[in-house]
């Protein structure tokens, strides 16, 4: 019995590993194909089709993204018939996300040169209720790519490679941290990403763009709550990260903030390698500011 229960953990744990190689990974699309045969060709009520055929019958990457973001197949029903226009806007570009399996393995290959303690999920591309472009799954071993977010086609990688960050960085108490450790979190895989990617790829230009125009206005704002945690940090992050800005201005712009602190951290170490690694295994946000000499206009 023992040596039965040896073999089964080590079964589950080689199957919980993430690559260390980025040639072993897999890009899987056939959630992708599976919602468009469904939409196509379902007799009834849209949502039982969507629970039988797409969920039920889907990868564990979509398993795992319906629990999160598309929450059940009356919701994913109800935003694919008020949006069918906006979803076959969306459809050539989804069923060809299989071809970004080589640009992908090829920056996979970047980072683990300039970060050699690399790993590296399964990719995941599904379709879900345009509530998340990118994240990755509740234990950290897949990479979610929701397709239909994405109206240019070559967002879909530089997404990847941003996600990719969040395996590798140490983890940190989002529910009730501070704002400030939010964008290095966020806004630190953004620049490792643009260290892979090169930095003028993005997957957000307006945020960017935006960010770069009002940098000075921008930080006067975010600096006077950035260390309040609790329900206080919890609004700041959901204003600076998850669309909580006033009208008329980009989302994510803790991400920008974020990113030119840790940009400004990795220009100052003579030593690359090490700051790389600080700011992916980030544990003290204020000394990590301190030390990255930002603000510096």
């Amino acid at each position: 019995m023992k040596k039965l229960l040896l073999i089964v953990l080590l079964i589950v744990g080689c199957g919980s590993k993430l690559n260390t190689n980025p040639d072993d990974i897999q890009v899987i699309t056939s959630d992708i194909d599976r919602f468009w045969s469904t939409v196509d060709n379902y007799e009834g009520e849209l949502s039982v089709a969507l629970d039988k055929e797409y969920i039920e019958k889907g990868t564990d990457g979509l398993k795992d993204f319906t629990s999160t973001q598309i929450i059940n197949a009356e919701k994913l029903a109800n935003q694919y018939l008020a949006d069918k226009e906006y979803y076959a806007s969306i459809r050539n570009n989804s069923l060809l996300t299989i071809e970004t399996k080589e640009d992908i393995i090829k920056y996979f290959k970047v980072f683990k040169s300039i970060y050699p303690k690399a790993k590296f999920p399964d990719i995941y591309y599904l379709i879900g209720r345009r509530s998340s472009g990118g994240t990755v799954s509740k234990n950290g071993l897949l990479i979610l790519i929701g397709a239909e977010v994405h109206t240019d086609f070559n967002k879909y990688v530089p997404t990847v490679i941003h996600e990719l960050m969040h395996p590798n960085q140490a983890e940190i108490n989002s529910s009730w941290g501070s704002s400030l450790t939010q964008a290095i979190h966020e806004g630190g895989a953004d620049f490792i990403a643009s260290l892979v990617l090169g930095d003028s790829i993005k997957m957000n230009d307006e945020t960017y763009n935006y960010g770069y125009q009002h940098e000075e206005e921008l930080w006067r704002e975010f600096s006077t709550k950035m260390y309040e945690t609790g329900e206080i940090g919890q609004e700041e992050i959901h204003k600076w990260f998850y669309g909580g800005q006033k009208e008329g201005v980009p989302t994510m712009l803790g991400y920008f903030i974020g990113y030119q602190i840790t940009k400004s951290y990795y220009d100052k170490m003579e030593n690359k390698q090490k700051a790389i690694y600080r700011i992916l295994n980030n544990h003290f946000s204020k000394r990590l500011l301190n030390d990255s000499g930002y603000p510096n206009f």
